[in-house]
């Protein structure tokens, strides 16, 4: 019995401690436009190599916070201010809100990208800057 119990140890060690370290990480940051937290939006965290998941995060404040897997990322950020509402099903009293939202990132952060960053464990907060005239 105690021999069993000590080849079942044995076997599920490598098991538990060998997963460590594989995964995603937690990571968070701040994104500014011309010195200022953008308001709303979302970054994008993409491997370079095409290969894994694409992780998102939503941008509040200019605050983000998600789990992304370690390597290198190419970054896109979208977002920008809140100018008004509207429903989302017009003419529904009970329709729920929708921000409207100025998109006043430009392209070289989103769509032309020239974002990127490696996300390694023991790091855990990213920061980009971000102009509206790059």
């Amino acid at each position: 019995m105690r021999l069993s119990l000590i080849l079942l140890t044995a076997a599920l060690l490598p098991a538990v401690f060998g997963c460590r370290g594989k995964g995603p990480v937690a990571v968070s940051g701040e994104v500014t436009l011309d010195g200022q937290p953008l308001e709303r939006g979302r970054i994008d965290f993409q491997p370079a190599d095409g290969n894994g998941p694409m992780t998102a995060a939503p941008i509040r404040d200019g605050k983000y916070e998600g789990s992304v897997h370690p390597g290198m990322k190419t970054i896109r950020i979208t977002g920008g201010k809140v100018v008004g509402s509207h429903p989302f099903t017009p003419g529904n009293p009970a329709s729920p809100m929708v921000e409207d939202i100025e998109s006043l990132v430009p392209p070289c952060y989103n769509t032309e990208t020239t974002l990127s960053c490696e996300i390694t464990r023991g790091q855990s907060t990213y920061d980009f800057e971000l102009k509206s005239k790059p």
